[in-house]
């Protein structure tokens, strides 16, 4: 038995529900009945029941109940003691980003995270989704921010936004007034695509394997690793591209690029805030984690 199990049962005391004591611990719902399980195992004897609302506490449950709370409550007294004594050392974080989410929405999180907290120092790394995920794993960085499924690894991941891709093409013809693209003309066209390992290319490869192509299908002429660099190339008439509607709010603005709608397929990318399990949050880490996922304009 841990801290953690008694935390996550005194939570589930308290909401009746693993579902919701889940997102409350930042917890998958199979973490939330393991834990409780090995509970169980511990002291031999059936905690909780199930009922359509929820979960009910048995008899063995209201015992442990009071005395999980304030085993956790004390722990939680002296947590806040020692987190006193080392502030003075606590307060950097290191947030790591995919290219397009770090470049056009995380700086715009930090800056009203500061205003709220501004004593904390925040460092950003910008990186592709693969780089980003091993420098969570290798702790280089504290969270991270990416877009993509299939996380695997000893991370802890919940969804933040969902954001459209869209074809990007010149203002010019033949695409001026334009709206969408077919999937046949989509193919001919000359094609920029971002390099392997990114969040985006990603999502492009699946959303072509749903209807039995490939990015070998596509008549792709240069491969690039910036957003900014395929932006100005698309401008400049080297080829169309697919890009996050995230990192065209300029653009869009100015019409110098426009945004059409691939027809027949949806393109969508979920973004995730992301850290290790296997690691300690800080009270500004766990702070910066509640902001993000608080409604309130936490992810820009």
């Amino acid at each position: 038995m841990n801290l953690n199990n008694l935390r996550v049962f005194a939570t589930v005391a308290e909401t009746g529900n693993l579902s919701e004591t889940a997102q409350r611990l930042f917890l998958t719902q199979p973490a939330v009945t393991q834990q409780i399980k090995h509970l169980e195992h511990v002291f031999a004897i059936q905690l909780l029941e199930r009922t359509n609302r929820g979960v009910t506490l048995t008899d063995a449950g209201e015992v442990l109940k009071d005395y999980a709370r304030k085993i956790v409550s004390l722990y939680d007294e002296l947590e806040s003691a020692m987190e006193g004594l080392r502030a003075s050392v606590g307060g950097q974080l290191t947030v790591g980003a995919t290219s397009t989410i770090g470049g056009y929405a995380v700086p715009c999180s930090i800056c009203i995270f500061k205003e709220k907290f501004p004593e904390a120092v925040l460092k950003l790394k910008v990186a592709n989704r693969q780089q980003i995920i091993n420098d969570l794993k290798e702790g280089r960085i504290d969270i991270a921010l990416i877009e993509g499924k299939d996380l695997k690894g000893p991370f802890v991941a919940c969804e933040l936004a969902v954001d459209q891709l869209v074809i990007i093409a010149p203002n010019r013809k033949p695409w001026t007034d334009r709206t969408s693209i077919s999937i046949e003309e989509l193919k001919k066209q000359p094609f920029i695509i971002r390099e392997a390992g990114s969040g985006t290319r990603q999502v492009i490869e699946e959303a072509l394997n749903s209807i039995g192509l490939d990015l070998s299908h596509l008549n792709i002429v240069v491969e690039l690793a910036s957003v900014d660099s395929i932006k100005a190339a698309v401008e400049a008439g080297v080829g169309i591209s697919i890009m996050s509607r995230l990192a065209l709010r300029k653009e869009l603005h100015t019409r110098t690029l426009l945004a059409l709608e691939l027809e027949g397929l949806s393109l969508e990318q979920k973004i995730y805030l992301a850290y290790n399990r296997e690691r300690i949050q800080t009270r500004l880490g766990k702070a910066f984690i509640n902001f993000l996922r608080s409604p309130n304009r936490g992810f820009c």
